[in-house]
């Protein structure tokens, strides 16, 4: 594979490269692919997955909630790549959506012009969120939607001398510079510069009105606070934490009061996933900023949206000289916005939130019908919608046992082990994959597609079910037996 140059300096080849084409890519072996993996991306992500038994999943086709393997097994996907494919592998719409494009040549990019399907979507957006959120800022992720809401927060507040951040204890808001200041939920800071400094940034607990109302008054003097944006997720992502009740309606009354600007980071639950297009519209309140992504791309294209009023805007941006200060050279991309436009479209007339209400209510009662039947095990369940996860204990006598293997740098904790053998053995025995979170290791969450039926969510229950009954020890012993050659090895396995 390996192209030869004539010299360092010389822009010929000696030969022409020996590039993949793209029906190669398509038919690799994944023992090939995993060697290209290694190679050129990122081995140790790769040793991970080989511990989850999941570097060999070869999907050749995905449809709905079911991937379809090389080696003719069916699987249900309950992760969605962390919730992005809520309307599920290519949906129908969707694929049609990028075909008619496709047929009528749909320009993509351009950056000296209107595009008419940014104009589009935008309005869409301003149609479906409540009044006054009708400006939009397309991105291509839920962390550049943040750094969007981020800056213009700033343009606006910084010029009152304000200079601080609030953030949730535990929140993920993105790994990009700025958004990777307010994000706590696990240690992805080392090593990095912040966008943000951390004396810039105030952290109190989620939930909990009071600390936020202290964290306000402790930094509010004679000449008001120095505040710039409290920033939440309406549910906190990381542990699939609802609020309590009418907390986010505080949250933003008390911004309100303390010229604080509120942005709700809608990435993980907006555009449908808990029953209601934005999971605050449970809650009589709006925010000053909302942003989305995952969803919102129909589990085809990545974009991500932040959304304000016209007012907020036009004081951030509001005249020629300033009007593009932030932009994004893929930001609106044609065919990207055209998918956007057909998923708001498909939500709302194929009733698929209403579909995640009423599926994401069915999976809440049979997990708490788990519960109830493995109360030692399962301490609760948790979440809103088709965003649900369940928290096990694991206590100190399964720990005990575990000493020699969470000393292997793969498993961080114990809980790691734990958890990530109950994830191996739901998609090994059962055909389900589901996925955790490294800032809360003893919950797995589950995540389907808003078409999800009542028969794959049993699927589901049932292979948790039988996991239970045989105990956690059991998923335990089988997950390091198919782990032995690597923990001997130290994590040197694969790849």
């Amino acid at each position: 594979m390996a192209t030869q140059y004539k010299n360092a300096y010389s822009t010929a080849w000696d030969e022409q490269p020996d590039l993949l084409t793209l029906d190669q890519a398509l038919d690799m072996d994944m023992g090939r692919a995993n060697r290209l993996y290694a190679a050129h991306l990122n081995r140790y992500l790769l040793q991970i997955y080989a511990v989850l038994g999941l570097d060999g999943l070869d999907v050749r086709a995905a449809e709905g909630t079911v991937l379809h393997l090389a080696d003719g097994r069916q699987v249900l996907d309950f992760s969605t790549g962390m919730g992005a494919a809520g309307l599920g592998h290519n949906h129908p719409r969707i694929v049609a959506a990028e075909r008619l494009c496709h047929g009528r040549q749909v320009l993509d990019i351009i950056k000296l012009a209107p595009h008419k399907l940014q104009a589009a979507l935008a309005y869409n957006l301003a149609q479906i969120l409540p009044d006054p959120l009708d400006t939009s800022f397309f991105a291509t992720s839920g962390a550049e939607a943040n750094e969007a809401a981020m800056k213009l927060a700033e343009r606006i507040q910084t010029p009152k001398g304000k200079t601080k951040f609030l953030c949730m204890r535990g929140a993920f808001h993105g790994k990009t510079h700025g958004a990777l200041a307010l994000t706590t939920a696990t240690d992805v800071h080392t090593g990095f510069l912040l966008g943000v400094p951390k004396e810039n940034v105030v952290y109190v607990p989620y939930g909990d009105i009071d600390a936020l109302r202290r964290a306000i008054g402790a930094e509010t003097g004679a000449q008001g606070n120095g505040i710039i944006a409290a920033i939440i997720e309406p549910i906190r992502g990381t542990a699939c934490e609802v609020p309590p009740p009418h907390y986010l309606e505080q949250f933003a009354g008390l911004c309100r009061d303390n010229d604080i600007l509120s942005i709700f980071d809608e990435v993980k639950v907006g555009c449908g996933r808990t029953g209601r297009f934005c999971a605050f519209m449970h809650e009589d309140t709006v925010p000053d900023i909302v942003t989305l992504a995952k969803t919102l791309g129909g589990g085809k294209r990545a974009i991500g949206a932040m959304v304000t009023s016209r007012d907020l805007f036009e004081r951030a941006y509001g005249n020629r000289n300033d009007c593009n200060l932030h932009s994004s050279t893929f930001s609106g991309i044609g065919e990207t916005c055209a998918v956007a436009i057909e998923t708001l479209n498909t939500l709302h007339e194929d009733g698929l939130i209403d579909n995640a209400r009423l599926m994401g209510d069915y999976l809440e009662a049979r997990l708490e019908a788990l519960h109830i039947k493995y109360p030692r095990t399962l301490l609760e369940v948790r979440g809103r919608g088709l965003f649900r996860a369940v928290r096990f204990n694991f206590g100190e006598d399964l720990a005990a046992k575990l000493v020699d293997i969470s000393s292997n740098p793969l498993f961080l904790t114990y809980q790691t082990v734990l958890i990530g053998a109950l994830a191996r053995q739901l998609f090994e025995q059962h055909r389900v994959l589901v996925h955790f979170q490294p800032g809360a290791r003893d919950m797995l969450h589950f995540m389907p597609p808003f078409t999800v039926t009542r028969e794959e969510i049993d699927q589901l229950v049932d292979g948790l079910d039988s996991i239970l009954a045989r105990g956690i020890p059991d998923s335990v012993l089988r997950f390091v037996a198919g782990n032995v050659k690597r923990l001997v090895s130290g994590g040197r396995g694969k790849g």
